[in-house]
């Protein structure tokens, strides 16, 4: 389960990647399910792009316990 600190940074991470302008993340799924960032254990995978850094979120699916990959696009 998320700390304090790391679900702030889910917080920050997800508006960016989940409704940013440049690159959109897929929702992570897994086992059916959508993947509740705020009740897993998740971990950060930085990508650049055009020299900025993007921060995606990789959850632990709760029921498989796998690393649910993060799926992006770039939004032109």
């Amino acid at each position: 389960m998320a700390i304090p600190e790391e679900k702030l940074l889910i917080a920050i991470y997800s508006r960016e990647v989940f409704e940013g302008n440049t690159i959109r993340q897929e929702r992570p799924r897994c086992c059916g399910k959508l993947t509740d960032l705020y009740n897993t254990d998740v971990s950060f995978k930085d990508v650049e792009l055009n020299g900025k850094i993007y921060t995606l979120i990789e959850p632990i699916c709760p029921i498989c316990k796998q690393r649910v990959k993060a799926t992006f696009h770039i939004i032109h």
